[in-house]
């Protein structure tokens, strides 16, 4: 009878330890949600056309402003832009002089206007002696336009937010986000990615890694959220 009761002891001491070892083991994700706030040396550094929108749209005054809407012309016209893309051909700095004279930039169309307009006027010929067509503007490039011009909107109603997405970790990432709709964002590891989505409340969920996240998030305006694996 002893040797039973010493069998059971033993076998639920063991149960416990394995069982506190694996909690032990649980690996948990870090999260750091901070409102978006653009420096001059983000936008002086970055070759984004997001960061330079964003900068001078919370530093209307700057004394630099002429040079980084000139700046953020480039980057969007320029063939290796990361938001617009190679098939947009570079635009001539007479016609650049011109926009910044003019001040087109301080209106929330003409950015947006400008990206999709150019995408627009490439053609596709048609080798059967028809006729040219003009193709689609690109979904990165209608992504592209839509932050523009949402970050220069001064519309204090607006119903999209824009949320920056910062993956630390060293695993891609696919960020679930539902609530009265449903969005997937796709995130590199040690990258960033971003979407605009209508205000509300939305879960949040991804693996980051092997570790589960998920958050209740009410998103009434731009924020940024840093994700990684705790140490």
């Amino acid at each position: 009878m002893k040797r039973i009761f010493l069998l059971l002891f033993l076998c639920l001491f063991s149960l416990g330890f394995s069982q506190k070892k694996k909690k032990a083991k649980t690996k948990t994700v870090t999260e750091k949600e901070t409102v978006i706030i653009y420096t001059e040396e983000d936008a002086e550094n970055t070759k984004e056309a997001r960061v330079i929108a964003g900068f001078l749209k919370q530093n209307p005054g700057h004394a630099k402003n002429d040079h980084f809407k000139r700046k953020l012309m480039e980057i969007i016209m320029a063939d290796n832009s990361p938001e617009a893309k190679p098939s947009i051909k570079p635009m001539s700095k007479d016609k650049l002089a011109k926009i910044t004279q003019n001040n087109e930039l301080n209106t929330s169309s003409s950015i947006s206007k400008t990206v999709v307009a150019n995408k627009a006027s490439e053609r596709k010929v048609s080798y059967a002696g028809v006729s040219a067509k003009k193709s689609e503007p690109s979904e990165e490039s209608k992504k592209t336009a839509s932050l523009l011009t949402h970050l220069f909107s001064n519309d204090a109603g607006l119903k999209e937010a824009y949320v920056n997405i910062k993956n630390k970790s060293n695993c891609n990432l696919i960020v679930k986000i539902s609530g009265k709709k449903y969005y997937n964002l796709s995130v590199p590891a040690k990258g960033e990615n971003f979407i605009l989505i209508d205000k509300g409340e939305y879960v949040l969920t991804t693996m980051v890694c092997d570790a589960k996240y998920s958050s209740l998030k009410k998103i009434n305006k731009d924020i940024e959220i840093q994700l990684n694996m705790a140490e």
